[in-house]
């Protein structure tokens, strides 16, 4: 598992938090923080973006009031969606969320970043443990649920 750290520049002191968190748990991450030769290149950035997003495997985004004046936040959020990453919104206020947002988990503290790896190592052994035992016989009631959609299912119980 990567997770690419989705965020608004102002809110890099939350994001390095949650990249403690994870880094703490074995969990590898990416962070953007750009030099602004690359910041003043629409093509060149992103290009960066779309291959730092193909590196990881999921991707938390940070959420407050500066995240609305973001271009590249939602453009994350679509690139992650179009290939069925799992997407946690990491919320540093009680904002509204646009309703477009209120789809994925949301976490308000590190221990629910904690939570979030394990729900979702846990996910991801019962998939592979499930493929394992299936020769056509074996299919759970959720078979036809992916596995984004099983790890949602889970974390937002645990939440």
């Amino acid at each position: 598992m990567k997770i690419f750290i989705s965020h608004k520049k102002e809110d890099e002191a939350t994001a390095l938090k949650v990249v403690n968190t994870l880094t703490l748990a074995g969990v590898e991450t990416y962070l953007d923080v750009l030099d602004n030769i690359t910041a003043d290149d629409g093509e060149k950035l992103t290009k960066h973006i779309r291959g730092k997003l193909h590196e990881c495997t999921d991707v938390i985004v940070i959420l407050s009031s500066n995240t609305k004046k973001s271009w590249w936040v939602p453009f994350e959020i679509g690139m992650a969606t179009e290939t069925d990453m799992p997407i946690a919104n990491y919320l540093i206020s009680q904002e509204s969320l646009p309703d477009y947002l209120e789809y994925w988990p949301r976490l308000k503290s590190q221990e629910d970043v904690k939570t979030y790896v394990e729900i979702r190592n846990k996910v991801s052994n019962q998939i592979i443990l499930e493929k394992a035992m299936s020769h056509g016989l074996y299919q759970r009631a959720d078979a036809g649920m992916s596995e984004t959609q099983k790890f949602y299912q889970e974390l937002k119980r645990h939440l």
